[in-house]
């Protein structure tokens, strides 16, 4: 049986006719942890698309079928989750909490057969919409939140999404008054430019987050990845922290034309670098290990980099290989990809690095590290990998 764990409903405005109904059934079906009432900042066919992102088809159509206003929250407990794989509704299929799919459906249908109500199914899905909608990580939702403490109104810059703790708080970008304006400063506070109109990006800065030597990208082409290459980021690191660059922050305006994401910076030479120069045996066998953990961390996660080569593995200080460049992946049960990338032919099957040995739309990441692997002195251990 597995291990009670937390999830949040949200009950958008249009659907609040229906809310005691609802909330009556979930103290029925779950512990209820906590219930209030928030309300997005600025525009909500924005904050729609801010708190959705790629997901979200099209934000004006969910404003008319969800409204504007205050909307109800709660936060449940779920204290006999079951799980398996959720079909239906022309979905691709996903792993996840059955019960709260459910009672997400079965209050859809109470609430006008539409998508106003939001429930998550997966443990890092609350982490991501607790720490959006409350303030507060899991952790602090885990040790117990006091219902004070829960603001009555978001606050103007949200906060990251990410359970992780502490770097991963950073603030997102405020609400832009209007489309067009000038955009915030760079996450960094001492930002200087090193590169300009690499693929998807317009430009990359180095400097420091909260004293944090980093590097932040700024796209204001395939707005969306950012948000994707932060979460996905995130779960890798919460996975194998050894081996992923740590993600810092992210943010993007209101108005969805630009983002940026900024990611502890790796100093040391890349894989690429390393095989050129000749690796020895003892270092090999240190790199096999990483390069193992790195796959194990992508088969637990479900997790498809898409751009696995020696360039995205760069050499830490810790003595580590770390990968990087998180932005074309994908969640293998949920494979979202940017709007503006499929409009691209060039990224409509993205198949970068080694990876351009295989056919077109096969993300292999597990054949990409085997030919890095092969590359390697092989000694016993690296054969054994």
């Amino acid at each position: 049986m597995n291990a009670p764990e937390l999830h949040l409903f949200a009950i958008w405005p249009k659907g609040r006719f229906a809310e005691k109904r609802i909330l009556d059934d979930l103290g029925r079906e779950t512990e209820r942890i906590w219930t209030g009432e928030l309300r997005f900042p600025g525009d909500m066919a924005s904050a729609y698309r801010r708190f959705y992102g790629p997901p979200l088809p099209d934000e004006r159509r969910k404003l008319k079928t969800c409204g504007a206003g205050p909307f109800t929250v709660a936060v449940v407990r779920d204290l006999s989750p079951k799980y398996g794989i959720a079909r239906g509704n022309g979905r691709i299929p996903l792993e996840c909490n059955l019960h709260m799919d459910a009672l997400k459906a079965k209050y859809r249908k109470w609430a006008g057969n539409g998508h106003r109500v939001h429930c998550t199914v997966t443990p890092w899905e609350f982490a991501r919409d607790a720490a959006i909608l409350t303030n507060h990580t899991a952790e602090e939702w885990e040790r117990g939140v006091p219902h004070g403490a829960i603001a009555p109104r978001l606050p103007d810059g949200w906060l990251a999404v990410s359970s992780l703790e502490p770097f991963a708080r950073g603030r997102l970008a405020p609400v832009m008054s209007a489309p067009g304006e000038k955009p915030p400063g760079p996450l960094l506070e001492d930002g200087r430019e090193f590169l300009r109109g690499k693929y998807l990006n317009d430009i990359f800065l180095e400097g420091s987050f909260r004293g944090i030597d980093a590097v932040e990208k700024h796209s204001s082409k395939a707005v969306w990845s950012i948000g994707n290459e932060y979460r996905i980021a995130a779960r890798m690191y919460e996975a194998a922290p050894e081996v992923v660059a740590r993600p810092l922050a992210w943010r993007y305006s209101a108005d969805g034309r630009e983002a940026s994401v900024a990611t502890e910076r790796v100093r040391g030479p890349s894989l690429s670098t390393l095989l050129e120069a000749g690796l020895d045996e003892s270092r090999a066998d240190a790199f096999a290990d990483d390069i193992m953990a790195l796959a194990d961390a992508l088969e637990r996660t479900g997790i498809v980099h898409r751009d696995l080569f020696g360039d995205n593995l760069l050499l830490a200080e810790d003595g580590h290989l770390k990968a990087i460049d998180w932005q074309m992946a994908i969640d293998r049960n949920l494979p979202r990809e940017d709007p503006w990338t499929m409009r691209n032919w060039k990224f409509r099957h993205v198949v970068f690095g080694v990876n351009r040995d295989l056919p077109l739309g096969e993300w292999n990441d597990f054949a990409a590290l085997e030919a890095l692997l092969a590359r390697f002195p092989q000694t016993a251990h690296v054969a054994a990998a």
